[in-house]
């Protein structure tokens, strides 16, 4: 049986345009049962959406024994939700906006997180 749970994304910038941090209380970690797990959970699906405004974010994924790196994500406003499978064993999801360019101010926007097992 599928599960899921949502939730918004801070208002701030965590990375400024060029990846680095600006601060870390902008950002959220996301904690989820350990995916692909036999006879438990099954592959778990990350997802964003937002309207008004485009929105980068950056997502670092925990195996729990490691963090991924932050990789940047385009989230579109006029596309649907952007979804992707996250690797075996994923834990903990940290999510950040990221400034588009060094003029970027739209910081504020809707946008949402969704983790999905299926």
């Amino acid at each position: 049986m599928p599960h899921f749970q949502h939730g918004e994304i801070p208002h701030g910038f965590t990375f400024d345009e060029n990846g680095g941090l600006i601060h870390y209380k902008y950002s959220i970690v996301v904690a989820a049962p350990g995916a692909n797990q036999k006879d438990v959970w099954g592959d778990l699906y990350l997802s964003f959406g937002c309207a008004f405004a485009d929105v980068k974010l950056g997502v670092s994924v925990h195996d729990g024994n490691k963090w991924s790196g932050v990789q940047p994500w385009d989230i579109t406003d006029a596309g649907g939700r952007l979804a992707k499978k996250l690797p075996a064993g994923s834990q903990k999801i940290a999510i950040g906006r990221w400034k588009k360019s060094g003029g970027d101010s739209v910081d504020d926007n809707p946008a949402s997180w969704l983790i999905e097992y299926v």
